[in-house]
């Protein structure tokens, strides 16, 4: 235990991001990798300490679906909230923002803490082959997810690829997108073939790596296509299209774990984190001492009011922030499931102090307080309080299979693809004989409705150069600044002169 607490406190002193603090001295807890990094247990415990920023509220359980999901039409921020989360969702951030700031440093403290991994974990001799190419598998591939959202963020960024051990390897200049991109394909073509199939909560596998690279290269394709701003030097469009297509179809075709749930709700049912659509999550449980071991997202999106969800869980009060916009949930057939199973309109009980005599009340999506809300977001088990066990997906087999479809085009395969997503939502087939880029268009549509709330929409949007086309003229929403990558925080630039 002591040991643990020894390491948990030496990757804390290097784990920081790029540019996050300037030191007058070097500190002496980065020379402890010496004493670490010995055994099979020294190298697990690294990795586990890289993971754990996944869950992390400036992170993947509250800021980045912020971030990706407020500029869209799939959530507004609620009046009188966070000033700089409504300029977000005004598509006016500045470099000021403070929303900006953890959606920069935090993938630099996982990228640190992976690059420690994949730096140390090889000279490592207490340990068999497979488990440590396992364990360095997985670090390429949390160093190269971590690169996907910075550079999908926020364009060219720095790019660091060994462990920050000194501060003079701090401020690094940008690297392009191009170079960034191709650092990501070859982290996770590395990490392919290390890693083993063997599902771990919480954890990545060959499968989740394949599924990754798959939405790399679709994000290539559909950039130079569209002439998404950023996506100049791609050499090819149909290449890409290749590339995604072949590494998704490896998700479906060359394993058995996983697959679609045929059950919507059963997809977010904390109880059934190993289900088949599970590639990979941001992993929580209610039971955590600390918001990052716990999760508050469902709350977001909760009304702040008291009232029972659908199975009887008793909420006392969401935090009424992330409001569901009309655009999205009037976008939805009245039929589909992904609509009438996955956005409550309906509670019982409200503002019945847990008596279970409170009236029903629908919710309307023209109501400024009291919308319909995401049902992504709900523990069955929660009890009281605001912790809860829900994970945030980073990878699902239907997003795979929506990739799929869209590097496919409208041929057998890519009809197929999608047409066992809208099945199990209650939905007919596309129409026959649509062009490849109404078909695409019409996938485009479909990851709409299949992931939304989920932080897809955003990268949707940019990498098909489709903000003005939907945002601005289909809904009305009005841009300021640059729509397809966000500035890099002042503070950040003020830290680091090589920005």
């Amino acid at each position: 235990m002591k040991k643990l607490k020894y390491i948990a406190l030496v990757l804390a002193v290097t784990g920081f991001t790029a540019c996050k603090k300037q030191l007058e001295e070097k500190p002496y807890g980065f020379l402890s990798t010496e004493n670490f990094y010995k055994t099979e247990a020294d190298a697990n415990s690294a990795l586990i300490y890289a993971y754990s920023i996944l869950p992390d509220l400036d992170y993947y359980s509250r800021n980045f679906i912020t971030l990706t999901e407020s500029p869209t039409e799939d959530i507004e921020i609620a009046a009188g909230k966070n000033a700089d989360e409504v300029l977000l969702d005004k598509l006016s951030a500045t470099p000021t923002n403070s929303v900006l700031r953890p959606g920069f440093q935090l993938p630099y403290v996982g990228i640190n803490r992976a690059n420690l991994v994949i730096a140390y974990v090889p000279a490592i001799t207490k340990i068999s082959d497979a488990a440590k190419n396992e364990i360095i598998g997985e670090a390429y591939t949390l160093r190269a997810l971590h690169y996907f959202n910075l550079v999908r963020l926020f364009g060219a960024v720095p790019m660091h690829l060994e462990p920050v051990d000194d501060p003079s390897k701090t401020n690094l200049a940008k690297s392009s997108i191009q170079l960034i991109y191709g650092q990501i394909i070859e982290d996770l073509t590395k990490a392919a073939g290390m890693m083993d199939q063997t599902r771990r909560l919480g954890r990545v596998n060959q499968v989740g790596a394949w599924g990754l690279l798959s939405k790399v290269y679709l994000t290539l394709a559909s950039g130079k296509a569209s002439g998404s701003p950023g996506y100049d030097f791609v050499a090819g469009a149909d290449e890409m299209y290749a590339k995604a297509k072949e590494f998704s179809a490896k998700v479906i075709n060359e394993q058995t774990a996983y697959g679609l749930d045929p059950s919507l709700v059963a997809i977010y049912d904390v109880n059934k984190k190993a289900g088949p659509e599970h590639l990979w999550d941001a992993s929580t449980d209610r039971t955590g001492t600390n918001e990052g071991l716990y999760s508050k997202l469902p709350k977001m999106f909760m009304p702040n009011l008291n009232f029972r969800l659908p199975g009887g869980v008793f909420v006392p009060g969401g935090f009424n922030e992330f409001l569901t916009e009309s655009a999205l949930y009037n976008s939805f057939d009245a039929n589909d499931k992904r609509k009438t199973q996955l956005i409550i309109s309906t509670i019982s009980d409200v503002n019945g102090g847990n008596s279970g005599t409170g009236p029903t009340q629908n919710l309307s999506i023209t109501d400024s307080y009291t919308r319909p809300f995401s049902n992504k977001f709900n523990d069955s088990g929660w009890q009281a309080g605001d912790q809860t066990s829900c994970n945030t997906p980073i990878l699902r087999y239907s997003d795979v299979l929506l990739v799929y479809a869209e590097a496919s085009g409208p041929t057998t395969e890519g009809y197929a693809a999608v047409k066992a997503i809208r099945t199990r939502a209650g939905l007919g087939d596309l129409p026959p004989g649509l062009t490849v880029q109404q078909f695409r268009d019409a996938v485009l549509q479909e990851r709409s409705w299949e992931l939304c709330f989920e932080g897809q929409r955003l990268f949707d949007l940019r990498r098909t150069h489709n903000i003005e086309n939907i945002l601005v003229t289909k809904y009305g929403k009005s841009v300021t600044g640059d729509p397809y990558f966000f500035p890099i925080p002042q503070s950040e630039v003020d830290r680091n002169p090589n920005l």
